[in-house]
């Protein structure tokens, strides 16, 4: 079977595919934020998609009994290591599909698997959800940023569950843990500093837009300022920035 050269309708094809068998399963990453949040496009330099990542809830063997029905191969060495938290599949142009099972392990951990499927997000996590996956990089390149304006621009923070940026999601992941409290802040402040700067390339986006995102950023940082922080928070915080607090992510093809 021939995948879809769109990787956007690519992914609604998978994520069908998967929900035909009752296999729960959503995009995250670049795609999801083109299906949720149009500003995206309006952003310059044009964002493009090759590589598709998803997320679902069970385990490799009914993933891989959809993906190679669908005519993907997988990546044997790599699933047999990774399977019980990542699959990697390719098609015959040899586009990617990366599938983290309840799981997002990048610099921080980000535990899915009561977060797939959300009511009202039928194709994508929650955007608080994609909004988090993308600020728990230490690193951020242009297309990270590029994403996050357009999740603050389009989504507002919120207290209902399952809609916009919900903040009690923030709390909870960040008030938990002080490394990704930190990595999450320092990102945006940065992004703040960085949609700010008349010589941001992403100043291209509507000024409307921009400033949304902008004023939304701010106000999670005074979220992250006054939230609720456990024991564990506090104890990792007294040793602060002396130990490495996020984890270095391994590229894989």
């Amino acid at each position: 079977m021939t995948s879809l050269a769109d990787p956007i309708e690519e992914a609604r094809r998978i994520i069908g595919a998967a929900a035909e068998v009752g296999l729960a399963m959503r995009a995250v990453g670049g795609v999801a934020v083109a299906l949720v949040a149009p500003t995206v496009q309006l952003v310059e330099p044009r964002r493009t998609y090759h590589d598709i990542d998803l997320v679902a809830r069970t385990g490799a063997p009914a993933i891989t009994r959809v993906l190679t029905s669908l005519g993907y191969g997988p990546a044997l060495p790599f699933n047999t290591l990774n399977g019980s938290e990542r699959l990697l599949f390719h098609d015959v142009t040899g586009r990617r599909v990366d599938i983290f099972v309840g799981t997002i392990r990048m610099c921080h951990e980000l535990r899915l698997d009561d977060r797939v499927p959300v009511a009202g997000w039928p194709l994508t996590l929650a955007p608080v959800d994609l909004l988090l996956s993308k600020l728990q990089i230490v690193e951020l390149t242009d297309r990270d940023a590029q994403d996050a304006l357009a999740l603050l621009a389009d989504h507002a923070l919120t207290e209902i569950d399952w809609e916009g940026i919900e903040l009690e999601r923030v709390r909870d992941v960040c008030g938990r843990d002080w490394g990704w409290w930190r990595t999450v802040d320092d990102n945006l402040a940065r992004l703040i500093a960085r949609w700010t700067d008349s010589a941001d390339p992403l100043r291209a986006v509507p000024d409307a837009a921009r400033f949304t995102a902008i004023d939304r950023a701010a106000a999670l940082r005074t979220v992250l300022a006054t939230c609720p922080r456990s024991l564990a928070w506090r104890l990792r915080a007294a040793v602060g920035p002396r130990v490495r607090w996020y984890e270095i992510p391994e590229e894989v093809r």
